[in-house]
């Protein structure tokens, strides 16, 4: 997941309006790093351990991964995101996942259910969580590659999604040129919380295995 930054003064006073109604003006992106942080922080902290514990960590690490983005996408696909984001299909990393964890052995994660997601500000709400993570994904691929107990280094398809593409900026114009997101933030913040949550639920790392169980 991505870094948290600190925030000015300045900052927080332009996040006051999120506690009101009516149309938000300020920045959206402020406004859901701010409602969202506690999530950030929780979720980052789980996933980012595992890079730390070897080939058995990054395995799991990307099975925990798939068990909330897949869903997530999947959903965002059904509620037609194209529509919001027209270049989606260059932005879904689900393939990539499921070739980083072929790559280890491991079968697709199953899930009983699918999220349901709102309307367009909901669905931004996901997508900043999702487009997001890319930026965190930069720093803890150069922290596996340095990693002299990498057994598989080519699966890092995932991580590296992206790379050298201004996906991040070019999602945040769009999302702060939403006028259903600025007019309903609270939905947008309740979409964030939806994809955190997803990867809180699924987030729970079974007992690292070894390479051997993982079968590499």
């Amino acid at each position: 997941m991505g870094t948290l930054h600190s925030q000015s003064k300045e900052e927080r006073s332009r996040l006051n309006f999120a506690h009101y109604g009516g149309t938000v003006s300020g920045s959206i992106r402020h406004l859901l790093r701010s409602e969202t942080a506690t999530d950030h922080a929780n979720v980052d902290a789980r996933f980012s351990a595992l890079i730390d514990l070897g080939t058995a960590g990054y395995g799991e690490f990307l099975r925990l991964s798939a068990a909330a983005i897949c869903p997530l996408e999947q959903a965002l696909l059904e509620g037609k995101v194209e529509c919001i984001l027209p270049d989606w299909e260059e932005r879904s990393r689900r393939a990539a996942l499921r070739a980083d964890l072929a790559d280890f052995g491991i079968a697709d994660p199953t899930v009983a259910q699918r999220p349901s997601l709102g309307e367009e500000a909901h669905q931004f709400g996901v997508l900043y969580v999702l487009e997001g993570s890319r930026l965190g994904a930069r720093v803890l691929a150069r922290r596996l590659l340095a990693s002299p107990n990498l057994l598989a280094p080519r699966a890092v398809r995932y991580l590296r999604h992206g790379e050298g593409r201004p996906l991040w900026q070019t999602f945040l114009e769009r999302l702060e040129s939403s006028a259903a997101v600025r007019r309903s933030p609270t939905d947008a913040i309740a979409g964030a919380r939806t994809a955190f949550a997803w990867f809180g639920v699924n987030g729970t790392a079974r007992p690292a295995r070894t390479a051997t169980e993982i079968g590499i």
